[in-house]
């Protein structure tokens, strides 16, 4: 078993130019789960920006098999997790924490969502809810603000953008990234969203749209469509729905159906096997092919 006071002559040995030496030095680096962030920390050690991509390249190994293994959905899959919020942040904390180059120090996803809650809470104020809107039974409900404040705070404030160029990128699909960068793609931006939303007691919840992420809210009592990838811009379903009347019963099913927690996070799985795809990254497509198939029952 590798000790953290290895760490700096396995760095060290990724430079050696003998092939056999990277593949057990990989291995060795796989037994840290993926990531030395802490590790390096504690010993003081400051590698550069080549040695870093070079680390996190061989704890890759690593982070795949800790994803694995803590890995956990119930046995009736996506269905069973349709308003277990606890499950679905753990579940974007784990991938958040794969997605990670396992050698940068950061905060975790949760304790990132708290800063953010904080923030938020600083500049709002409380008690701005209202008996219209939906709310969570959560222990802040009755000083939540209303999800059309959140929706201004995060997106038509531009605090938080659509990324332009590139966003089916993996690190776009990285919730602490997203909350650091202040930036993400459509379904990443949506879910951050209904986290910030579940916390503060306010109900936000995903619309499976085809094509494009969007959330789901209810303002005075009518329900609204929110595309937070584009300055957080609001669609009243109705409206929509008469002004379209070829819409496809797919999009129809979307905006009028419940988009529970499991198919939001079957999106966001299907989602990043595109991205591992289209970078022809096969061992990560095919973990996020298995991990996606526990959802199926």
């Amino acid at each position: 078993m590798a000790a953290m006071s290895d760490l700096p002559y396995l760095i060290k040995l990724l430079d050696d130019q003998d092939p056999a030496v990277a593949p057990a030095v990989s291995e060795k680096l796989a037994e840290f789960g993926g990531d030395i962030s802490h590790d390096l920390a504690a010993l003081g050690l400051a590698i550069n920006d080549r040695e870093k991509a070079r680390v996190s390249k061989a704890l890759a190994a690593g982070r795949r098999e800790t994803l694995r293994d803590e890995w956990i959905v119930p046995s009736s899959g996506a269905v069973a997790m349709s308003d277990d919020w606890e499950s679905f942040e753990n579940v974007m904390r784990q991938i958040s924490d794969f997605l990670h180059d396992g050698v940068t120090l950061r905060a975790s996803l949760s304790d990132s969502l708290d800063l953010l809650v904080s923030e938020i809470e600083q500049e709002l104020g409380e008690g701005l809810g209202s008996d219209d809107d939906e709310k969570l039974d959560a222990p802040s409900a009755s000083l939540a603000p209303l999800a059309n404040d959140l929706r201004t705070w995060l997106f038509v404030s531009g605090r938080f953008k659509g990324v332009v160029k590139g966003g089916d990128g993996e690190r776009y699909f990285d919730l602490c990234r997203v909350i650091e960068a202040r930036e993400g793609n459509a379904t990443s931006l949506g879910i951050l969203y209904m986290l910030v939303a579940y916390r503060m007691g306010v109900q936000v919840d995903g619309c499976n749209y085809p094509g494009h992420f969007l959330n789901k809210i209810s303002i005075q009592g009518e329900p609204y469509l929110v595309d937070g990838f584009h300055k957080g811009r609001l669609f009243h379903v109705a409206s929509l729905l008469s002004s379209n009347p070829d819409m496809s019963a797919k999009a129809k099913a979307a905006a009028l159906g419940d988009n529970h927690l499991g198919i939001v996070l079957m999106r966001y799985l299907v989602e990043m096997q595109s991205t591992y795809r289209a970078l022809g990254e096969a061992e990560n497509l095919q973990l996020f092919t298995e991990l996606s198939e526990t959802l199926h029952v």
